[in-house]
């Protein structure tokens, strides 16, 4: 394994695909909800926007994972975190996963405790990571910019497919 995995310019344009299903933002709170009527393991929210979009809808996740920007700018929505969480401060630099994020995600999915990963740098990769360390049954919800949010629901076959993403990075 890398110690730190860096997004060569040629996949970018794949990482813009979706890797789940994307939705608007006015129905996929909805969806989020008729998702978790079905047996889930975790809920990972990934991106400031999207854990400030779940904590309003009162919609409990596991593990969040935030750098207080939008759009790589420190505007971020004030996010009200739950009193009895765990932070956890992790630097990871723009395009890049490091190990540091690897390890901290682990973690934080093999604790009970709703945990807020605070990146320094980036976390517009981290949704990588959180599919291929994340139980089967998971929803890993990311932003998608001007289009929504993409959730996805994790099984074996998404998790080859992130891992062979992964494989690209340098």
């Amino acid at each position: 394994m890398h110690t730190t995995y860096h997004l060569p310019q040629n996949l970018r344009k794949e990482l813009k695909k979706p890797i789940g299903t994307l939705y608007k933002d006015d129905i996929l709170l909805e969806q989020i909800r008729a998702e978790l009527k079905q047996p889930t393991e975790k809920v990972i929210a990934i991106g400031d926007i999207t854990t400030k979009n779940l904590l309003d809808a009162n919609i409990a996740f596991d593990l969040a994972v935030i750098d207080k920007k939008t759009r790589r700018k420190y505007n971020a929505p004030a996010i009200d975190l739950p009193a009895n969480c765990k932070l956890i401060p992790v630097h990871n630099p723009p395009a890049t996963i490091t190990q540091e994020l690897f390890s901290s995600i682990k973690q934080a999915l093999s604790q009970k405790i709703t945990t807020v990963i605070i990146v320094d740098g980036e976390e517009d990769l981290a949704a990588l990571p959180a599919v291929i360390l994340a139980p089967v049954t998971s929803i890993v919800i990311y932003g998608q910019p001007d289009e929504g949010a993409i959730l996805v629901r994790v099984n074996s076959p998404v998790k080859q497919k992130v891992q062979k993403l992964l494989s690209y990075f340098i």
